[in-house]
């Protein structure tokens, strides 16, 4: 099976655009293609207009779900193809909407099994699957011009679950396209290690008390 991939990338950042080519390259469980980030004066609300033109397209075609992914996204140490397949497979039996690789922030989370988390609220869209079920929900959302995609999505479904251990992670490029707060040297790399600390805290209270 290969997986559609829409990547995410402003023409200016070639950097970037070089960056997750490589993400991509020698995995051919994916198919890529580079989306075109539409520019607006608030990059958060460019970035909330492109989802949304992903969704449309892939509704038209009729996909069962795709990877929306930013161009800042890095496979981790972590990631494989049957992981990921075995995670897609566990969330759609639970009537997922979504399916990240890694959080950079949560809120409460539940463990669901060994590789699979439910949390009520999340920071983190680089490597998302978006489900069929879920792409009406997106198209006729109007956050207005303050969207912020992760947490405004994560607010309009409970249905959402993150892989554990991430498979995903941001590179950090010194600057960001979206968040000011992003651009601090070391942030990135700080959030989505104290996440994944948070999450391996939970595995370790679940495996010494339910195994």
């Amino acid at each position: 099976m290969s997986i559609p991939v829409n990547a995410v990338n402003l023409k200016s950042r070639i950097d970037r655009r070089e960056h997750i080519f490589n993400q991509f390259v020698s995995k051919p469980e994916f198919r890529l293609k580079i989306v075109n980030a539409i520019e607006h004066k608030h990059g958060a609300y460019g970035l909330w207009l492109t989802v949304k033109q992903i969704v449309e397209m892939e509704a038209n075609k009729g996909s069962e779900f795709f990877i929306f992914c930013e161009d800042d996204h890095e496979f981790t140490e972590h990631y494989s193809y049957k992981l990921l397949c075995d995670c897609i497979e566990q969330a759609r039996a639970l009537n997922a909407d979504m399916l990240s690789g890694g959080y950079s922030w949560f809120g409460n989370a539940v463990q669901i099994s060994d590789n699979l988390f439910w949390a009520d609220k999340f920071n983190g869209m680089q490597f998302t699957v978006i489900f069929r079920k879920f792409y009406q929900s997106i198209l006729d959302a109007d956050f207005g011009e303050n969207v912020v995609t992760d947490i405004h999505l994560s607010g309009i479904t409970t249905n959402k679950f993150v892989i554990y251990p991430f498979i995903s992670v941001q590179k950090e490029f010194g600057y960001s396209d979206v968040t000011s707060s992003n651009e601090k040297e070391g942030y990135v790399d700080g959030i989505f290690k104290s996440s994944m600390e948070r999450f391996d805290i939970l595995n370790k209270v679940r495996n010494h008390y339910f195994k």
